[in-house]
């Protein structure tokens, strides 16, 4: 099922990428598994790594914490070749704990916007307090470039290009006020999937994901025969 994919800063200043951010709002396991194995193949392309570590975004790391949907979800991706490391939290999306965080298109819609809105809230108290008075102003101009280097980590145009993934071909979305650099950065990840086979290495990940699956009980090999 296709889901859309965006990367996103990390602390410790590399990417990760998360997907759904929106396509699908109610998801079965086999989805979020299948968001999964996109999603490695995509950070796979994008960033070099041969093996991504994969996270399912949930509201806690033990086992036994999230829905029926997600525990089942971890289950299977935990019976895949996949370098799972389990659950991950909302705030270790921005950590860098894993290199794919996978949840589900209302979840995570939610969480990317609650993140802009976030952003935009600290950029506005920043400003307020530098323009407070002619000594924070001064504080300002001495602290201009740590701030410009703070400006372009967090530039939300270096990140441009939210990728529609498991479509037949290579799908690219780019925001609807992107300038010259942010349309860059989204024809950048374009080439980087085309050239790097994109749709190749998910049919390999989708096909061994599938061989590793456990076969279905015989109960219901029976009970699928009989209907």
């Amino acid at each position: 099922r296709p889901a859309i994919a965006t990367q996103l800063p990390t602390q410790n200043g590399g990417c990760t990428t998360m997907l759904d951010l929106g396509a699908n709002v109610d998801c079965e396991p086999a989805h979020l598994l299948q968001f999964a194995v996109m999603g490695s193949a995509l950070a796979s392309v994008l960033d070099g790594k041969e093996r991504p570590t994969v996270g399912l975004l949930n509201i806690g790391e033990e086992l036994i914490k999230g829905n029926d949907v997600v525990k089942e979800a971890a289950r299977l991706i935990r019976e895949t070749p996949l370098n799972f490391v389990g659950n991950v939290e909302g705030n270790d999306v921005y950590g860098g704990k894993s290199d794919v965080v996978v949840c589900d298109g209302f979840v995570g819609n939610v969480a990317l916007k609650t993140s802009e809105g976030v952003a935009q809230m600290i950029g506005s108290f920043l400003r307020q307090e530098l323009s407070r008075n002619w000594l924070t102003r001064l504080g300002a101009l001495c602290a201009m470039p740590a701030l410009k280097r703070f400006r372009q980590r967090v530039d939300h145009r270096r990140y441009n290009g939210a990728c529609l993934i498991g479509l037949r071909g290579i799908v690219l979305k780019s925001h609807g006020s992107a300038d010259v650099l942010a349309f860059e950065a989204a024809l950048r990840r374009a080439y980087d999937a085309a050239r790097n086979g994109l749709l190749r290495r998910i049919e390999g990940a989708m096909a061994a994901a599938a061989a590793a699956a456990p076969p279905p009980a015989a109960g219901a090999a029976a009970e699928g025969s009989t209907a």
